[in-house]
């Protein structure tokens, strides 16, 4: 038998109670850390797929540069006036091209919205918006069903309508697996020689995916519960 065993009440010392302090403050301000970037991603998601005011703000400048430039061209104003359109113009292009479009309350709103009013639960989705971009992500769907189950083949034919690459798979009782195709996360846009990744194609896939497929098989096979998660 060791020798601390016949100590089980011994008080840890101070030194060790201000480290263990220390310790739950980082992780604490690492778990808020992991919390905002995770609402950005899904943030960045929305915003690069609808539109986000914070990015339409550029379009006041790029519009009215482009004006000023076209009438100068024209001949309308002087060719002095030319570098005056071509400041707020740059400004334009180069603000809606790398400031990040993020979405605001009442886009997030109205997803949630749009998920409450489907005609079964669906999980994961906002989740799915807020894992770390990748150039390629692949979309688990769960899929099940509340009574007869249909045939593999019917699924994945109709989810053939919006996949290319679609796989199908049993996973357990009334319950079958979909797998997504790659989902690309390229935007074009470099930062520093570095490509920026967003998951912004996952939510016109989602919609998609709920309205085009999951939907016209309800009417006929009534699912139960439709959850989402992302391929590790």
């Amino acid at each position: 038998m060791s020798r601390n065993a016949h100590q089980p009440g011994r008080a840890p010392s101070e030194e060790l109670l201000r480290l263990a302090e220390q310790g739950a403050r980082n992780i604490q301000a690492a778990d808020r850390t992991q919390l905002a970037r995770a609402d950005k991603h899904m943030r960045v998601a929305l915003g690069a797929h609808y539109g986000s005011p914070r990015q339409r703000v550029f379009f006041v400048p790029l519009v009215v540069g482009a004006g000023f430039v076209a009438a100068t061209v024209s001949g309308f104003i002087p060719v002095e006036w030319l570098a005056a359109g071509l400041a707020p113009m740059m400004v334009g292009v180069f603000g809606a091209a790398f400031i990040a479009p993020v979405a605001g309350d009442g886009r997030i709103a109205s997803e949630r919205e749009w998920l409450a009013t489907r005609p079964f639960p669906v999980t994961g989705y906002f989740e799915a918006l807020q894992h770390t971009p990748t150039s390629g992500a692949l979309l688990l769907t769960r899929v099940r069903f509340a009574g007869e189950v249909p045939t593999p083949d019917l699924v994945q034919g109709v989810l053939g309508v919006i996949d290319a690459n679609p796989v199908v798979r049993p996973a357990g009782d009334r319950t079958y697996l979909l797998q997504s195709g790659l989902i690309s996360g390229a935007t074009g846009i470099r930062v520093n020689r570095v490509p920026v990744y967003r998951n912004h194609r996952i939510v016109p896939y989602v919609h998609r995916l709920v309205d085009k497929v999951l939907a016209p098989l309800h009417a006929t096979y009534p699912i139960d519960q439709v959850e989402l998660t992302r391929a590790t």
